[in-house]
């Protein structure tokens, strides 16, 4: 069994539901640490009641995005085969043992260790940026997932665009990957609007759409 971080969404919001990218201050995850509890992944992929919690990390150079496509046998088949601009996965039990935490609080240490798995590449290297929050009820992946968003600058790093896009390419996530300009990116969100006629999933939508995806943010939040 595989256990997940996971909040009652009656718990996130009090009210109505708020959709699609959500500024910093819109949810204190802090100061919802005791209604935050781990599930059986297995069963909460199928209810709604609740929002596992997604570090949604997305990684940015100068004017450029690094966006990749998922393999088509994905461990998420709703998102198999669709273009990402965020690099992501669950916050496990794992990650309470994580050193990081008493410094810099459970969510961020698992958005570190995310980086780290999830592209090959050093955290300690790439400045975070809290930039909001990803909600979204209208695809039933996303209606069970709650995403906070980090820009991740790689604009110090000593490689170059081709050695960053090998790198993480070599990890299980991607089929491929390649940078694109910022300011195409709201020209690509619709069906088959994307990179070889591919259709980006609608997280990267809310994010393109809110403004989470933009140059010039740097330091750690």
């Amino acid at each position: 069994m595989r256990a997940i971080l996971v909040i009652d969404r009656r718990h996130l919001f009090p009210g109505l539901s708020p959709q699609g990218f959500l500024p910093p201050d819109a949810v204190d995850l802090n100061a919802l640490a005791d209604h935050l509890f781990f599930a059986e992944r297995e069963y909460m992929e199928h209810c709604s009641h609740f929002k596992q919690i997604i570090p949604y990390l997305v990684l940015t150079r100068g004017s450029q995005v690094l966006a990749y496509q998922r393999r088509t046998k994905h461990t998420e088949q709703r998102l198999g085969g669709l273009w990402s601009v965020g690099f992501g996965g669950h916050i496990e039990p794992l990650d309470r043992e994580d050193r990081n935490v008493a410094v810099l609080g459970l969510m961020q240490a698992s958005a570190l260790r995310e980086l780290a798995e999830e592209t090959g590449l050093d955290p300690a290297l790439t400045p975070l940026t809290a930039t909001g929050f990803i909600n979204s009820d209208r695809e039933d992946v996303s209606s069970v997932h709650f995403g906070a968003v980090y820009q991740v600058s790689l604009d110090e790093l000593d490689s170059t665009d081709e050695e960053i896009l090998a790198r993480v390419s070599e990890q299980a996530e991607p089929h491929q990957a390649r940078w694109l300009p910022m300011a195409d990116l709201p020209g690509m969100i619709g069906p088959e609007r994307g990179p070889d006629g591919g259709t980006f999933e609608d997280w990267s939508r809310i994010a393109v759409e809110g403004g989470a995806v933009a140059a010039g943010r740097s330091g750690v939040a």
